[in-house]
This record gives structure tokens, C-alpha cells and sequence, in this order.
């Protein structure tokens, strides 16, 4: 009966697996397509597409993907890494509901959120912000409930024992937390802005309402490009994307230990 249930997990498990990986092998064999026209022959597979890549019409969005992608999760990561020491460390009256409140824009579509937030502007009178600051405002909004819970989950697996010994040898509390609180839940940290950092750099739903002409990030132009021609050179887009996407994963499990956080403790 063993047997036959780990049998079924694993075809299981496979099938799953396969129906995920699937679309992302047909767009990476779209890439390699010989001609213009999205094809399938493995024989004439070329990789000349990616050399649109290069141009200024990709570049440039791509740039400015990656930088608002870094302020939010710098800023996301160090205010949500505030509100969740505030709010799960310190304890005090009311941190439930201050918590669901930082959580709150989960329950909320970007779809609504970004209409909001456009409307918000108009009636204050800040269109001139629309562009670079909107976004960052937008997505670190966005971001922010996904760094608190990273944070959170670090911060109550974290062993106060460690704390008040700090405490009896002398430190006081921002010395605690820096060099004792603060190491022990970096793993946390670093998912949190990792999650933020994917979340900007491929936000449409807020990024659509709020991007300037001729000022566009990736994704928003990937969509536009789709508005008039389907080609290799999308494909290419998208798996260019993918990779990079994988390489700032690794750079942050490297530097924190993604994985830990997402085993469900500190590193």
C-alpha cells in the first residue's frame, strides 16, 4: 500500500512538474525559431534574435526595470523589516491590527490598486509624479505585505534567549538588535526583498496605470510590442527575462539563504 502510495506521488509529482515546465520549454524553442514566423524545427534553431536584445528599444525598459526593482526592495525590505520588528518583537497593544493593515494590500486586486492610486494623485493634484516615483510608490505598496511576512515568520522562529543574553552582557537595544537579532533573521530579509525585487521587476496590473510614454519598464513594453507583432524576438524577451530572474535568486540565496526562509527558520 506504501508502495503504491509514494508510485502515485511521484507520477504525480512529475505530471505537475511537467505542466509547469512545459510552456517555458515551448517559449524557449519559440527563441531559437529560424524565421520570423514562430516555428518549430530543431534543425535550423539560431540564436540571431538575441541580438535584438541589444537595441535601445529593450535595453532602456530593461534598465529601468532593474532600478525601480532595487529601490523597492531596498525600501520595502528596510521598512517592513521596522514594521515587523515593531509589530511581532515589541508587541505592543493593537500590533494585530497593525499587522493586518500592512497585509491588507493582499486582499486588494492591483488591478483596483492601481486605479486607485491613479485617481489618488489626480485629486491631489501630483500627475507630475506619475513615472519613476509612481512606480516605486506603487510597487513597494505592493511589495511591502510579502517582506512583513518574511520578517514576521524569522522574527518567531528567533530564540529571545539570545536576546537577553545580550541584555545581561551589557548591550542595549540597538546594539541587540543589530548584531544579534538582525544576523539571525537575515534569511527573511533577504526572501522578503528577493520577492520584492521579482514582484517590481515583472509587475503589469499597477505598472500599466502609471508609467510615463516612451518611459516604460519591460514588461509594460513586452505587452505593447505583443499589440502588433508576435515573433522569436518576444520569445527571446521572456527567456532572457527568465534567466535573469534565476540568476538574482541565486545571488540572494547566496548571500542570505533563501532556501532557509522558505524551510521555515533562520539559516
Amino acid at each position: 500500500m506504501n508502495k503504491l502510495i509514494s508510485s502515485l506521488f511521484w507520477i504525480s509529482l512529475i505530471l505537475v512538474l511537467t505542466f509547469i515546465a512545459l510552456p517555458l520549454l515551448v517559449v524557449c524553442a519559440a527563441s531559437l525559431s529560424p524565421t520570423a514566423d514562430v516555428t518549430f524545427r530543431p534543425w535550423e534553431w539560431t540564436v540571431r534574435w538575441y541580438a535584438d536584445l541589444l537595441s535601445e528599444r529593450w535595453l532602456h525598459p530593461f534598465w529601468l526595470s532593474v532600478k525601480i526593482a532595487i529601490v523597492v526592495s531596498v525600501l520595502s525590505g528596510t521598512i517592513g523589516t521596522m514594521a515587523a520588528y515593531f509589530v511581532v518583537f515589541e508587541k505592543f497593544r493593537g500590533s494585530g491590527a497593525v499587522m493586518a493593515a500592512l497585509l491588507s494590500p493582499l486582499s486588494v486586486p492591483q488591478i483596483v490598486k492601481g486605479v486607485a492610486i491613479v485617481l489618488f494623485l489626480s485629486v491631489l493634484g501630483l500627475q507630475s509624479v506619475l513615472g519613476t516615483p509612481a512606480l516605486i510608490a506603487a510597487h513597494c505598496i505592493l511589495a511591502l505585505p510579502f517582506v512583513v511576512r518574511m520578517v514576521a515568520t524569522s522574527i518567531a522562529n528567533f530564540d529571545g534567549n539570545l536576546f537577553r543574553a545580550g541584555q545581561i552582557l551589557g548591550a542595549n537595544r540597538w546594539q541587540r538588535a543589530r548584531f544579534i537579532l538582525l544576523p539571525a533573521i537575515r534569511p527573511g530579509v533577504l526572501s522578503g526583498m528577493t520577492f520584492a525585487f521579482i514582484i517590481s521587476f515583472n509587475n503589469i496590473p499597477l505598472s500599466v496605470f502609471l508609467v510615463r510614454p516612451g518611459d516604460t519598464t519591460l514588461p509594460i513594453t513586452v505587452i505593447n510590442y505583443l499589440e502588433y507583432s508576435l515573433d522569436p524576438v518576444m520569445a527571446a524577451v521572456n527567456v532572457a527575462s527568465m534567466i535573469f530572474i534565476l540568476i538574482v535568486i541565486l545571488s540572494f540565496e547566496k548571500l542570505g539563504g533563501f532556501s532557509a526562509q522558505l524551510h521555515g527558520g533562520s539559516k
